[in-house]
């Protein structure tokens, strides 16, 4: 017997082999269904008599001893959980699979459907007997590979170099990406993809396992030594921390895979279409953040002439970065004391907000509200308040310490304290940090990495349905980007890097995941305070364009030239966000080429957007066509050049058919170093 769910394109087959056991026999596209098989598995001498192989919902014991559904135990009868073998039923559309412990009462349940063509893995378990149940591990998704894939993508960074990606081959063994810290981390996050060997942007299979998960993590591709393989994702429990007791139920993070024959893109647009549905549809406004032009250097007087600086350039939210709040004059103090100081800001917020909204801006605020000062009067007066507590000697980081999301009172004091700035003042927007990872994690000598994740959803979930402010969530830079924490905010701050180049690479790698419109990408100084590069104005407002735009710079330290340069590229921003924030990315390059090439075209086909920026003088002086992507290939394009500075704006290059610009493509490249061009296409016919 089988079973079968659809997306738009795809499809999932599941059936019951000869032993009972749910394999999966197909997750491809529709128009292929004919070619599904159920996989076998050879018989040997040291093998079982009867082979199992990685099925759905797999279970050690009966000779198979690849990756488990679920390892756990009760201490208290010395048993190991052992789950039958599963069933499956369908349910409008959606596949849903049991297994049970019946002599422990542990019922596991997991449902797999799709969102368009994305498929969503959602396990929980139920704890029906009469033992606390102990668990060490449990798969939010386990799948078997394709037999296709042959190669493995992980992530890899550090704080300001997010971005990576490693490529291995994946012939046998195991392949992990993994996050201990408490939050996603730098290097990539809950994400881990298969593919096979010559997969590109536009051509190959891909399959892309996400976990919307914003805490500790582990995902894995596993190939045993009969050939056969797994894709795992799950939630990272620590030691003692999976504890289910009697009665209880536990939600584990819903999975998100991405099946794709067209590269890298196409996991990626699945993947974006699901973020959109489960976002708030929201303009994007030009953002000034005051960090990189003031830092903690603030007081009323340098803000208004600020965001009247910004307004001029074309800005139209003004965010008050760190530096703000009662006593806070460096990294060192304050944090937990979210009260205006009174120094800088002699009147409050009022003044300033009144004077930026007057400039035709909205406001925004910096805060951290999941972390303390030793320095402070929250920490002096509520101790017992943080991670670690009772330990006399806590390790900070960055200066600070980590308070204790699950505990009710720090819940309704963080609420309280950022209620009480959004009802006294017109705050549109929260810049919501987070600048450290969590170490210890842990109350009393028990962990509880998961419940400070859960505890952080919870406040943002409450703040979010009683107040309309948007969020982004920033954790020195990406090290929170995850789909778990997208539900529950706007937009992500994806590094602290705003170099231009090295945010070609950062903004690639976030956007696998997310949609542009979601990563903010700010135009910085130069020379760049990170790096020390100097990098010319209209290659750092290209790099920032296809994101959510914001500048990062002090306007009082740009030359004319410069001002102009980045006013005519918000212009240009402004003049097409509205679809640019539905359209469909489509990335040319990997992490080393050279130029870089995206074209993002609109939702509807009418128009699109293609950049081409160059960072390095090409070893030739004569450089090849430059192929475009995600056109209509029978359609005619109306192709003209978007000049940032200079008379006239618009340049014409002329009308081409869609098959034409992408199989042959147009001499584009801009030829010297550190240099670019836009170019908008318009649908003709």
């Amino acid at each position: 017997m089988s079973l079968r769910i659809s997306g738009d394109q795809l499809s999932l087959i599941v059936a019951y082999s000869e032993t009972g056991d749910l394999h999966l026999v197909w997750f491809g596209p529709k128009e292929l269904e004919d070619m599904a098989c159920e996989p076998s598995f050879q018989r040997l001498p040291a093998s079982p008599d009867i082979p199992v192989g990685p099925g759905i919902m797999p279970e050690h014991g009966r000779g198979f001893h690849g990756i488990a559904q679920l390892e756990a135990s009760c201490v208290a009868t010395a048993r190991r959980v052992r789950l039958t073998p599963p069933s499956a039923v369908l349910d409008t559309n959606t596949l849903v699979i049991s297994a049970r412990d019946e002599t422990l009462g542990l019922h596991v349940t997991t449902t797999l459907s799709f969102t368009g063509d994305l498929l969503v893995s959602a396990t929980t378990l139920h704890n029906e007997g009469a033992q606390t149940i102990h668990i060490e591990r449990a798969a939010s998704a386990l799948l078997p590979s394709p037999d296709w894939a042959d190669q493995v993508i992980t992530g890899y960074g550090a704080w300001g170099r997010e971005g990576g990606e490693d490529i291995k081959p994946w012939t046998a063994g195991r392949i992990e990406q993994a996050g201990r810290s408490g939050r996603p981390g730098f290097d990539g996050g809950p994400t881990l993809s298969v593919c096979e060997t010559g997969t590109d942007h536009a051509f190959g299979r891909m399959l892309t396992v996400h976990l919307a998960w914003s805490g500790p993590f582990r995902l894995a591709a596993e190939r045993a030594t009969d050939g056969s393989g797994q894709v795992l994702a799950e939630r990272l429990f620590a030691p003692g921390e999976g504890r289910l007791e009697p009665g209880k139920r536990l939600d584990l993070p819903h999975a998100l895979i991405a099946s794709s024959r067209t590269g890298r893109n196409g996991a990626a647009h699945r993947l974006h279409d699901y973020v959109r549905e489960h976002s708030r549809p929201l303009s994007r406004p030009v953002h000034f953040n005051t960090w990189e032009a003031r830092y903690f250097n603030l007081d009323e007087a340098s803000c208004i002439e600020l965001a009247r600086s910004a307004a001029s350039l074309g800005a139209e939210r003004f965010v008050l970065d760190d530096g703000w709040f009662k006593g806070r004059r460096n990294d060192q103090t304050s944090l937990g004391d979210w009260t205006v100081d009174p120094v800088p800001f002699p009147s409050g917020f009022t003044p300033l907000i009144e004077a930026v909204e007057a400039f035709g801006m909205t406001f925004g605020l910096w805060v951290e509200p999941e972390m303390v000062s030793p320095d402070s009067d929250l920490y002096r007066a509520h101790p017992d308040w943080v991670l670690g507590y009772p330990d006399p000697d806590l390790t900070t980081g960055r200066n600070q310490l980590m308070l204790d999301l699950a505990l009710p009172p720090v819940q309704a004091y963080l609420y309280d304290s950022i209620a009480a700035l959004l009802d006294t003042y017109r705050i549109s927007y929260l810049k919501w940090d987070h600048n450290r990872d969590l170490y210890p994690a842990m109350r009393n000598g028990r962990p509880r990495p998961g419940a400070q994740t859960l505890g952080l959803y919870s406040l943002l979930d409450r703040i979010r349905s009683a107040y309309p402010v948007e969020i982004e969530s920033c954790a020195s830079g990406g090290g929170r980007i995850d789909a778990g924490i997208a539900r529950r905010t706007d937009r992500f701050w994806t590094s602290d890097a705003t170099d231009a180049i090295d945010r070609l690479r950062i903004q690639r790698s976030a956007s696998r995941i997310m949609p542009p419109e979601r990563l903010g990408a700010h135009v910085g100084p130069s020379p760049n305070p990170m790096t020390g590069r100097q990098i010319p104005m209209a290659f750092r407002v290209l790099t920032a364009l296809f994101g959510h735009l914001g500048i990062e710079v002090d306007p009082d330290t740009l030359t004319t030239e410069d001002a102009d340069i980045l006013s005519r590229g918000i212009e240009v921003y402004k003049s097409h966000r509205d679809w640019m924030s539905t359209g469909r990315l489509h990335h040319m390059s990997h992490n080393e080429d050279d130029p870089d090439i995206c074209v993002l075209v609109a939702a509807d086909g009418t128009q699109g957007l293609a950049r081409v920026l160059r960072i390095h003088t090409p070893p030739r002086p004569l450089q090849p066509r430059l192929r475009l992507a995600g056109l209509a290939p029978h359609a005619r394009y109306k192709v003209t050049e978007i000049a940032l500075s200079g008379d006239p704006v618009l340049w014409p290059i002329g009308e081409y058919s869609g098959a034409g610009l992408m199989s042959e493509g147009l001499p584009l490249d801009p030829g010297r170093a550190l240099t670019g061009r836009l170019i908008h296409l318009e649908r003709s016919r």
